[in-house]
């Protein structure tokens, strides 16, 4: 369920720009809005494959060790954005992103934990 978190945690944000750009009279083209959909799609396929093969697994091990606090789980889940950082030369925007939706899934994977174990949920 964590990485559907995705849509709503990143809707904050995109409503704070908008209305930012609206108060500064800035104009909103909505020409590319398709395009920005599509790669909004691809970007949550690819962060669905990240939480998967790399979120459940950490997720997994740190509850096998009794470690699964958020803070040993906040900074193994930033491990993928240093390595976009590292490998590429992405703007500092879209860096701020996948730091933003990191945080959000593992914030939202340990909650679910937490609250499973304290009602004992099967």
């Amino acid at each position: 369920m964590a990485p559907f978190v995705i849509f709503p945690a990143l809707l904050v944000p995109f409503l704070i720009l908008y209305g930012y750009s609206l108060a500064t009279g800035y104009v909103v083209s909505t020409a590319g809005l398709g395009a920005w959909v599509l790669m909004a799609f691809v970007g949550w396929l690819l962060a669905a494959f990240l939480t998967l093969c790399y979120g459940l697994p950490i997720a997994l091990l740190l509850q096998h060790f009794n470690k699964f606090k958020v803070r040993f789980l906040l900074p193994l889940s930033l491990v993928p954005t240093f390595i976009v950082f590292l490998a590429s030369k992405s703007e500092h925007g879209v860096l701020f992103i996948y730091a933003y939706s990191s945080i959000i899934v593992a914030v939202t994977y340990w909650f679910i934990f937490t609250r499973k174990k304290l009602w004992n949920v099967k």
